[in-house]
């Protein structure tokens, strides 16, 4: 088995999405990536791939040690969606016509994977995802239509397994069961070099 790691999850939470769109129960999306500052390129040439679905880590909590090599790690990652309209405001965040608006897109990724752990995708370890926070990042009009982009947040958490303290702590452990004791005299002390093979008793 694989550890885990951020990437691993991050994909994995893409991939699970992205299932969605090859088994065309989400037609109306047209990109799932991760993010990557999009949002500062002052073009909005991003605006484009609307609508349009952004997966990010957002940042762990404090770490707690269960063992000498086992650590929970807990993590946030942060779903993005994005829609535009050409109609007005609330249309890019309630949907018109054939076009889905934020709150919508938000709905169906909250339900896909609130409780999910992503096993069905191959991620072995993870805690099941649960709902955080929910943010406006955009709420603006541009270009002659209104762009909308929500986060939505997803925490989890899984166990880090420090190998190299596997060994260290095998080592420490390690029970002494017999310790060979030399003995060396001088010349003129009289006695003969002897040794002895002493076992102790564990406790």
């Amino acid at each position: 088995m694989v550890d885990l790691d951020l990437a691993i999850v991050e994909q994995g939470i893409k991939d699970v999405l992205a299932r969605q769109v090859q088994q065309k129960i989400w037609t109306w999306i047209r990109e799932i990536k991760t993010y990557g500052g999009e949002f500062d390129d002052d073009t909005l040439a991003w605006v484009d791939t609307f609508p349009a679905i952004w997966v990010t880590f957002q940042g762990s909590g404090t770490p707690k040690k269960t063992s000498h090599n086992k650590t929970e790690y807990p993590v946030t990652f942060v779903v993005l969606v994005g829609a535009r309209s050409m109609r007005n405001e609330e249309a890019q965040r309630h949907g018109a016509g054939r076009d889905i608006g934020t709150f919508l897109m938000l709905k169906h990724v909250k339900k896909l994977l609130i409780g999910n752990d992503l096993s069905s995708v191959g991620v072995v370890g993870l805690d099941p995802l649960e709902l955080g926070r929910t943010k406006t990042i955009f709420n603006t009009k541009t270009r002659n239509q209104s762009i909308n982009v929500l986060s939505q947040e997803f925490t989890t958490q899984y166990t880090i397994t420090a190998s190299d303290r596997d060994r260290e702590e095998e080592a420490t452990d390690a029970y002494i069961h017999r310790i060979n004791v030399d003995y060396y005299f001088e010349p003129n002390d009289g006695f003969k070099d002897e040794s002895d093979l002493i076992e102790l008793q564990e406790n």
